[in-house]
């Protein structure tokens, strides 16, 4: 066994041990339902939560746990072969495919036992929210959109107060191209004892600076829905990530494989000027003692001819689902029905503690943190971001299609690992992500094929939207049929 391995047995071990003791069966006077996540900034919220809702539910019983996210992704799928999976889990791996990959491992069931949610529950979302082959199957609800895709995502930009006043740089006039950053980063770098850049690159992790720029430049997705290919080896996105090695090479960068907590240490202790991530950062530096006055939230910087692309929005928000071994679906159900509810506890919570926004409640109302009221005017400017095409509603027959999951599914981490090798060895990734890209792209067209041989109505052209921008939305009337 692999340490890897060995390490998520023990992690799930650890976690079914503390679960001792407690019920399972609705039969019995007190159901315990099971949630794990890996929020781990969250811990004190969700045990506030459970404690208000068994307080308004005294027959349910809310066990939450969250684990560091890595092993999460390890934990979750040995809980499952195990059969000792929990009642309701989170997880939002490759939206917007997330539930038909989840149906295909048989992990979930419907959010109501019926199958069925009441219309007072769906009608808590915007119009288009649950859509076939996204949260819906074969007439039966699974999934619900969780966070909002507007403001929520990656791709902002945060500045160290005291180290651009250091620096003699202004805050209020963030570096907006990509030579404007290279230039803040050598007044800081020379200025100041500080690094210019935090930006964690083990793994997954580099997603943070990556999303960031390459957003400017295409969308930071790894498939090109205009193109209807796999992305990695696009000449923009190579010089994307060329100008990060640029920085890297300059000093610009933090040296280290560094992961996320490490970066954001650095930045939280004042010990770097600039971080990129996501609207949920906001929470984690108040964890960490960083007041919101300490910061300024900035667009990311796009290349100096301007922006050629946005940050991809899309039907990603779907998070919480209903475990298939779970003994105890009216419970899950209850709770996740209350939890939603769009002046509830849940949402109260939520918005004072600043964890960022949500899809079912007027996140206008509820928002008081100034970090996210500076995000969400960022995200309303047009062009941040750009609803991007989506194939399952060109072609249904997609929602049946395992050739898009079988292609990612070979090395799921693969484009991380091939720009974290260049990165990391200073050399080119065009080799790497040209055999990377043929690859996944051969899994894809050759599946898709024999889907075709065997009657379901799918080829490349449901992938491929010739008439998409990048830049703007590709809206619900722009699907034929």
């Amino acid at each position: 066994m692999n340490r890897s391995r060995a390490v998520a047995t023990f992690t799930l071990t650890t976690l079914l041990a503390a679960a001792c003791g407690t019920s399972s069966s609705e039969n019995d006077s007190q159901t315990t339902l099971r949630i794990w996540d890996y929020s781990a900034e969250q811990v004190e919220f969700h045990k506030k939560v459970g404690e208000q809702f068994t307080k308004e539910h005294p027959n349910i019983k809310i066990e939450w746990r969250s684990i560091s996210q890595d092993e999460y992704k390890k934990t979750l799928p040995l809980a499952f072969q195990s059969r000792q999976a929990p009642d309701v889990f989170y997880w939002s791996d490759n939206a917007p495919a997330t539930m038909a990959q989840m149906l295909s491992q048989q992990w979930i069931k419907p959010l109501h036992p019926s199958g069925t949610v009441p219309a007072d529950f769906t009608g808590r979302w915007p119009s288009g929210s649950f859509v076939d082959g996204i949260n819906i199957s074969g007439g039966k609800t699974y999934g619900f959109p969780f966070s909002e895709n507007l403001y929520w995502g990656p791709g902002y930009m945060f500045l160290n107060n005291d180290l651009f006043k250091k620096a003699g740089l202004d805050t209020t006039k963030p570096p907006r191209t990509w030579t404007e950053l290279k230039a803040a980063c050598a007044k800081i770098v020379s200025t100041t004892e500080a690094e210019c850049i935090a930006s964690p690159s083990k793994g997954r992790e580099l997603q943070r600076i990556w999303f960031a720029l390459a957003g400017g430049v295409k969308t930071d997705l790894f498939f090109d829905y205009k193109q209807g290919k796999f992305s990695l080896d696009d000449p923009d996105l190579l010089k994307t990530f060329s100008y990060i090695q640029e920085l890297a090479k300059a000093g610009y960068i933090a040296p280290g494989t560094n992961d996320k907590n490490f970066s954001r240490q650095q930045f939280a202790a004042g010990q770097a000027a600039v971080y990129f991530d996501g609207t949920w950062v906001p929470s984690v530096w108040t964890s960490q003692g960083l007041a919101s006055d300490k910061y300024t939230v900035a667009p990311h910087p796009n290349p100096d001819t301007g922006a050629t692309g946005a940050l991809a929005r899309q039907f990603d928000g779907n998070k919480y689902w209903v475990g298939s071994q779970t003994k105890n679906h009216e419970a899950a159900w209850t709770f996740l029905e209350w939890m939603t509810r769009p002046d509830g506890f849940f949402v109260q919570e939520y918005y004072k503690a600043g964890f960022g926004t949500l899809a079912f409640t007027d996140n206008e109302k509820y928002v008081s943190d100034p970090a996210i009221k500076q995000i969400m005017g960022i995200a309303e400017q047009p062009g941040f971001r750009a609803t991007v095409p989506v194939p399952v509603l060109k072609c249904p027959d997609i929602a049946k299609s395992k050739a898009y999951l079988e292609a990612i599914s070979k090395r799921p981490d693969w484009e991380y690992e091939a720009m974290v090798e260049a990165l990391v060895g200073g050399k080119p990734l065009a080799p790497l992500a040209t055999e990377l890209v043929r690859e996944r792209q051969q899994i894809l067209e050759t599946k898709l094929k024999e889907e075709a041989a065997g009657g379901l109505k799918v080829s490349m052209d449901c992938y491929t939207f010739p008439d998409w921008d990048y830049t703007s939305d590709y809206g619900l009337d722009r699907y034929r049929g």
